[in-house]
């Protein structure tokens, strides 16, 4: 697993990660396993050396002025691409977070001082702590819920810098400092066409530097849209191939028309991997690699394991574009209803509750009704309304179509009353941390959040790719993509009934039009449905596990409920995936031995890379 990290004092690290190496430009820094030279760029002017970490646009001389006048606070979305920024001086060490939370930032307090990296797990081996059962909880009962997770990660001890952040470590007294510096701020030159430039420019900072670029190339608009940039952008490498996967034997129809619409209108390489029942959901989730938390793709690791071998191995990728954060940065969450009430716009409120409730075939009185509610109260009291109900001895009852801060959905039945009071007491220290939104700020909140958690948690599918030999890259979490579509005012904010209709504008002139006229996604849960039906024996064995030692999971009512789903009975899939991916993903944490560390002999030194 690659990562990177560093010591509040770089004169002086007590430990360094037996298997890292000391980064020879950046003092008292380290990296593990191997980075490419644009990955890893650093300068030095004096007594300051800035470096930039992951894919960035700026050139050598933008990186000179930083390292001469120092780094801004909007040096997180002022380039192209996904990146880390980080600044060495003899007074501190300060490391931006990027918009997206595509690059995670650790802390872990240790030695005297304040060791931070890129990787959770591998900083957890510096005190030998457990999983955090608290993040754990919220992970698997209240997985909508990305506030809860924020400043925690899975390893009890080891902390989390929040995405748009400036963290700063002080040699004297090991003190470390965390501020905000980005805030979605809207803008009237904000369009569909500055979601097309920034996400154009994001592609093209990435295929620049390939030789062999791969997109996935679905059918969807998120993928479609990364596939034709790559094959538009310039480069120096072979041409982009887009890749699709589909069931073996079924060559036709579903996504594939649109997919194959795409390569068509375009001219871009298409090709076609067929997956067989061996690669179903739920299939071989023993050998899911190690890595900073569950991958989102824990459940279909057969699937993409094949796909990243083959794209490997057939076609020599060094970057594979996926379409992860699409739907979480292009979809209006409905709590914009709320947006529109609370700043005079109520009647376009009216209408857009109107269309959202004939599209979810919802009632429409509960849906304005919760909207003006959620204008008057705090979001505080909502949470706090939420790990409430949690506790409670009988099901709190929620209007059909809540508008509001927390999903309504009930606690899955298998976790247990432990699950429920560890989530509920997480809930309150939120809550005492709690910075309310302003008005008519609701729906970008929950989006930056939403991003960011998507972005922090695909970067565990980015260590699954890397484990099989795959750079994996996700345009739709960088800063610059996450800025340009955030600073849309609320007045020109798509509807929640509309189907990311800016992404279908911006990309107008290179969708055919089958996809410009789509407004779905693909449906794979007669796929999981089958898989769960085929593992079903292997699935009832890990349902008792580390988490049911834990005290989290009750395990007989977990098979229970793996057994009614599987056999096609009401109830989400939402409630088995969690618990099943946590357990899969446990087994091969306990298994893997941790980063071992040890006496450090780093020493600074000069120059620029």
């Amino acid at each position: 697993m690659r990562w990177l990290g560093g010591f509040s004092t770089p004169t002086a690290p007590v430990r360094a990660p037996d298997t890292g190496t000391a980064w020879p430009h950046l003092p008292g820094c380290w990296t593990v396993g191997e980075w490419s030279s644009h990955e890893l760029r650093t300068t030095r002017t004096g007594r300051r050396t800035v470096a930039l970490i992951g894919t960035c646009g700026a050139t050598p001389a933008e990186l000179g002025r930083m390292g001469a006048c120092g780094v801004p606070d909007e040096v997180s979305w002022r380039w192209a691409g996904s990146y880390t920024t980080v600044e060495v001086t003899d007074e501190h060490v300060r490391v931006w977070t990027d918009l997206g939370g595509a690059w995670p930032l650790y802390l872990v307090r240790a030695d005297g001082g304040v060791y931070w990296g890129t990787s959770s797990r591998a900083l957890a081996g510096l005190t030998g702590g457990g999983l955090d059962l608290g993040w754990l909880a919220a992970w698997l009962v209240a997985p909508a819920e990305p506030l809860l997770l924020a400043g925690r990660s899975l390893f009890d001890g080891v902390t989390h810098v929040p995405a748009g952040h400036r963290l700063t470590l002080s040699p004297r007294g090991g003190s470390a400092a965390v501020r905000r510096v980005w805030w979605p701020r809207p803008r009237s030159c904000a369009t569909s066409g500055s979601l097309r430039t920034e996400l154009a420019a994001a592609v093209a900072v990435r295929v620049s530097a390939a030789a062999r670029p791969t997109s996935d190339l679905s059918g969807g608009l998120d993928s479609t849209a990364l596939a034709l940039l790559a094959h538009h952008a310039p480069r120096t490498g072979q041409a982009v191939s887009g890749v699709t996967v589909h069931p073996a034997g079924r060559a036709e129809g579903g996504d594939l028309v649109y997919a194959r619409a795409a390569a068509k209108r375009s001219g871009i390489t298409h090709r076609l991997l067929p997956l067989s029942a061996e690669h179903a959901p739920y299939t071989g989730l023993d050998a899911i690699p190690v890595t900073d938390e569950p991958p989102p793709s824990t459940i279909a690791q057969a699937r993409l394991s094949a796909q990243l071998r083959w794209m490997r191995d057939e076609l020599g990728t060094d970057c594979h574009l996926t379409g992860d954060g699409g739907d979480t940065l292009l979809c209006t969450p409905p709590i914009v209803l709320a947006d529109l009430l609370a700043t005079g716009h109520a009647r376009r409120g009216a209408i857009e509750a109107v269309r959202w409730a004939r599209l979810r075939r919802l009632p429409v009185w509960p849906l304005l009704r919760t909207a003006h509610r959620t204008t008057r109260g705090s979001r505080r009291a909502a949470l706090l309304d939420f790990g409430a109900a949690l506790l409670a001895t009988s099901s709190a009852r929620h209007e059909e179509g809540d508008v509001g801060w927390c999903a309504v959905e009930e606690p899955p039945p298998w976790a247990t009353e432990e699950a429920r009071r560890r989530l509920a007491n997480l809930i309150k220290v939120c809550a005492d941390h709690l910075d309310e939104p302003l008005t008519g700020e609701f729906a970008v909140t929950a989006t930056s959040e939403g991003v960011a958690e998507v972005g922090r948690s695909a970067r565990a599918d980015v260590q699954f790719a890397e484990a099989h030999g795959v750079t994996a890259h996700n345009p739709f979490t960088d800063s610059r993509v996450v800025d340009a579509y955030l600073s849309i005012p609320l007045d020109h904010r798509p509807s929640p009934a509309d189907y990311k209709p800016m992404l279908r504008d911006a990309m107008s002139d290179l969708f055919p039009a089958e996809l410009t006229a789509r407004t779905t996604k693909g449906d794979f849960n007669a796929d999981h449905y089958q898989g769960m039906r085929t593992n079903l024996e292997a699935l009832h064995e890990l349902a008792d596990g580390r988490l049911a030692a834990l005290g989290l999971v009750d395990p007989v009512v977990l098979r229970r409920t793996l057994t009614r789903t599987a056999a096609g009975l009401p109830g989400p899939l939402s409630h088995v995936e969690p618990a099943i991916a946590a357990e899969a993903w446990a087994r091969v944490d306990s298994a893997t031995p941790r980063i071992a560390w040890s006496k450090a002999s780093f020493h600074r030194t000069g120059g620029a890379g």
